[in-house]
Order: structure tokens, then sequence, then C-alpha cells
């Protein structure tokens, strides 16, 4: 059954009992909802090319998401138990706004929950403005032949917006994406403060 969320504005609330869970959040990265971080989950519970996230965190702007079928291909209401279901062999192209901030790093954690189109399949995962590459964090099997996987993907430094790409012979159901920039504000206003007060401790 798909959960109960309330959108309001740009970030997004949830408003659901205590033994309702969102998607398939079996991994969540262990610095979600600290500063400078963006998070998103993705049921794609309709035929919508351009789903907005069913549950978000977005301080500096809404994500936009394209899901391109593999051709002859439709999003499927029901397969193999699940509920909203996205046949690839064509792409998901999701875009975050982010900090725009000049940081040493950004962190994409992605959790995927995907089903094999065909032997010997799997996803593919990168960042495309930078061509990054993403590593594989942990995979899952689940039941009706479903995996849930996670992926890390680094960038160096921190842009102001990143553009996720998922293809492969896959049946996609859920997607969550968290982002963090590093450091965070906050740890950054303690090093200038440091800073500062070392320069002028050394002033004669």
């Amino acid at each position: 059954m798909r959960r109960l969320f309330l959108l309001v504005g740009v970030t997004t609330a949830i408003l659901v009992g205590p033994n309702i869970a969102l998607a398939d959040d079996l991994n969540p990265p262990p610095w979600r909802n600290g500063p400078g971080t963006t998070f998103g989950m993705w049921e794609f519970s309709t035929n919508n090319p351009n789903p907005l996230p069913d549950l978000g965190n977005y301080p500096w702007g809404p994500p936009s998401t394209t899901v391109t079928p593999g051709l002859f291909q439709n999003w499927m209401p029901e397969w193999q138990g699940r509920f909203g279901v996205w046949p690839l062999s064509g792409e998901i192209v999701t875009t975050i706004p982010n900090q725009p901030l000049l940081l040493p790093f950004k962190d994409i954690w992605i959790q995927l929950t995907w089903a094999r189109q065909a032997p010997n399949t799997w996803p593919a995962v990168s960042e495309t403005r930078f061509g990054v590459a993403s590593s594989l964090v942990q995979e899952l099997p689940l039941p009706g032949g479903w995996f849930h996987s996670t992926y890390l993907i680094h960038l160096e430094p921190n842009p102001d917006w990143e553009r996720i790409l998922i293809t492969g012979s896959v049946n996609v159901d859920e997607m969550v994406i968290d982002t963090r920039c590093f450091p965070e504000p906050t740890t950054l206003c303690l090093l200038a403060a440091g800073a500062m007060a070392l320069l002028h401790r050394r002033r004669p």
C-alpha cells in the first residue's frame, strides 16, 4: 500500500502513523537532515514521466526528474508484487539544486529498488555533469526477485547542482536520494572563527 505524505512548498513533511514506512529507505546515510543536506523519495505511483518526490527536503529549490522508459515499454501500475514500476532500458535523470558555496566536496547517496529485465543485468548509476561513476555500497536481495542497492557518488569540489543518471535493463520501483555539502555551514563558521582567533593572538 502506498503511504501518506504532505507536500508543503519546497520542503515536504510527513503525516503518517507510527507503523507506516515510506519507500524502501533501508540504508539511509548517517548525515541525513543535517546542515547542508537534501533528501527525497520517489515511489513512482503514477505514470507521470516528470515526478516530484513523494517526500523531501530541498532548501535550495525542488529537484527535477525525467523518466524515459525503454522502447515500447510503459509505466506499470503493478509488477511482481510492487506498485508503480518503470521499465527502463531507458533512463532516469534527476537534477538537484543544492548549497551554492565553494566547499571541498559533495556526497550523493542513492538507494534504488529494482529488478532485472534480463539475466545478469544491473543498474548503472552516475553523475553526468562531471562524469563521475558511483560506487556500490550495499546490495540486498528482496522477495519477488527484487534488489535494494545503495550507491555513493563523491564530487570534488561541491557544485551548486548535480545531475544523476540511472540506466540499465531493469525495472525500477522506488528511488531515494540524499546529498550533503562538506563541511556544513556550522563547521565552516567554527573554522573561520578559530582562524580569526589565532590571527588575533599572534598580533603584537
